[in-house]
């Protein structure tokens, strides 16, 4: 990855730089003839035989041993730091928060959840979506029992929410191969959510704290962590369960969420530095991505093909972005920004796993190369 993506305005992701030293693939030698603690594998390697064999650590050398004991330490430090770190962040920014509602106070009513199924119909959704849930008949029986379903219910996660196929089958698009669009937040919803965001980057910008300036995207960090639960248990759960159940979840369900806002420019600033955004796939099973606005030229959504086929890195398709409208797609399909030219584009993207399903019987290896013969030694055979 050149220099180029990783500066304001360019479409570097979220991730280190790989480095490939060999035009053929191979692994280039190295001087380390035992363990490396500078190898991944090599520590990955280590991982498993702590976990596996009992007194394993009886075959090494002393001096790997503390090579080891080194490494392991390195990472641990590595996660307090980037806790502290984050736990600074979330104090400044809730801080941001209070004191802009301190201001405006007509921002707490937006940042309060629904409190009825009517407010979240009328206010939340578009009609479509809506109707799809309502006159499913999971929710009908829902409502007839005692205590009836609430929608904090529904955050919560306490209820499986199902919503019938044959309700989704008219109002759903197959934009592409493993690509899907519905119409899924109303318009209005969509506006307020973009002009709250809008006016966090601002008081933002007049902070002197630069380190806010990336990073404070995710919603939970906003007061907005119930859209990011009723998205998921609402809508992604359900919805993946009739799209992608056998190839993306192993017959297993979504558990865990992470929704934020990405801000595209065509003259990018650091509350909004990008102006694209490189090929990539997320680290989700599955991916919600909806266009929340403004006017822009450019930024399409083009998509590469499935990590681990053979269509990888072939382009399947192109999607334009529309308001209120949601595209779902594998999180581990190839898909690229393309430059925005004109505006500011705008997109609330959730990414949903499963924790309790494909990731706990599968390493990260075989899960990124869609492996999946029953062999992962993270799976059932070896535990």
């Amino acid at each position: 990855m050149s220099d180029s993506t990783q500066k304001i305005g360019g479409g570097a992701i979220n991730e280190k730089q790989r480095k490939f030293q060999q035009e053929d693939g191979s692994i280039p030698e190295t001087e380390h003839k035992t363990f490396n603690p500078a190898s991944r594998s090599h520590l990955m390697h280590a991982i498993e035989g702590l976990d596996r064999y009992p007194a394993y650590l009886n075959r090494w050398s002393e001096d790997d041993i503390l090579l080891l004991e080194e490494s392991l330490e390195n990472q641990l430090k590595k996660v307090r730091q980037q806790k502290e770190a984050i736990k600074g962040k979330r104090t400044n920014l809730k801080t941001v928060v209070e004191n802009l509602c301190t201001k405006e106070p007509e921002w707490l009513e937006f940042l309060s959840p629904p409190k009825s199924w009517e407010e979240l119909k009328t206010s939340i959704l578009d009609e479509q979506i809506a109707a799809a849930i309502f006159r499913s008949r999971w929710f009908r029986r829902s409502q007839n029992q005692l205590p009836a379903l609430s929608v904090q219910n529904v955050i919560d996660g306490s209820v499986k929410v199902e919503i019938d196929g044959g309700n989704l089958e008219p109002i759903m698009d197959e934009e592409m191969f493993d690509v899907y669009s519905f119409p899924l937040l109303a318009p209005s919803f969509c506006a307020k959510l973009r002009s709250y965001f809008s006016r966090v980057i601002q008081e933002l910008e007049e902070d002197t704290d630069e380190s806010l300036s990336r990073g404070f995207q995710d919603l939970d960090n906003l007061g907005l962590g119930w859209l990011n639960s009723l998205l998921l248990h609402l809508i992604v759960r359900p919805v993946s369960s009739h799209l992608y159940i056998e190839t993306e979840l192993n017959g297993g369900d979504l558990d865990w969420r992470q929704g934020y806002i990405a801000a595209y420019a065509a003259d990018p600033t650091a509350t909004k530095p990008r102006q694209r955004l490189v090929p990539h796939t997320d680290d989700s099973e599955v991916t919600l991505n909806i266009g929340i606005g403004e006017e822009f030229s450019g930024g399409l959504l083009n998509f590469w093909g499935l990590r681990g086929t053979s269509e990888a890195g072939k382009l399947v398709g192109q999607y334009q972005p529309e308001i209120g409208r949601a595209a779902i797609h594998s999180g581990r399909h190839f898909h690229e920004v393309t430059a925005i030219t004109s505006g500011n584009r705008f997109a609330y993207i959730l990414w949903a796993r499963s924790w309790g399903g494909v990731r706990s019987s599968t390493c990260p290896c075989c899960w990124l190369n869609r492996r999946d013969d029953g062999s992962c030694i993270s799976g059932p055979k070896w535990n």
